[in-house]
């Protein structure tokens, strides 16, 4: 019982800053999930397709859930979400089908040049 006490606050806390992320800046929650249960979890050899699936499964509430409160803020353009919507959902299908033929590596590949990409974006 101890074991498990000590491998679920360190996710009870990848989990409130991941949210935190994502309340305060809109996005970031999921790379803090990945970063965080690959460090926590990886001891215990877990498949780094799980740690992504994760991920995405924890997104999903969490960016309805920010979405909300932007909406009641009046900072939601529901033109914009009317024409993302679809194209993101088939996308997202399509990047979930992908998943289980890509690699470990290659997904950590990809993943580290999506996170480069958005910070050079972010420091120009």
């Amino acid at each position: 019982m101890k074991r498990s006490f000590l491998i679920s606050l360190p996710i009870l806390l990848i989990g409130f800053g991941a949210g935190f992320l994502n309340g305060l800046l809109g996005a970031g929650g999921g790379i803090l999930i990945v970063y965080g249960l690959q460090y926590v979890l990886g001891k215990e050899r877990v498949e780094p397709h799980a740690v992504f699936a994760s991920a995405i499964a924890v997104m999903l509430p969490l960016s309805a859930l920010s979405a909300l409160q932007y909406l009641r803020k009046g900072h939601l353009d529901s033109a914009s979400v009317g024409l993302l919507a679809l194209p993101a959902i088939a996308g997202g299908v399509i990047g979930a089908l992908l998943l289980r033929r890509l690699s470990p590596r290659a997904l950590s590949r990809l993943f580290a040049a999506v996170v480069l990409v958005s910070g050079l974006v972010l420091v120009i």
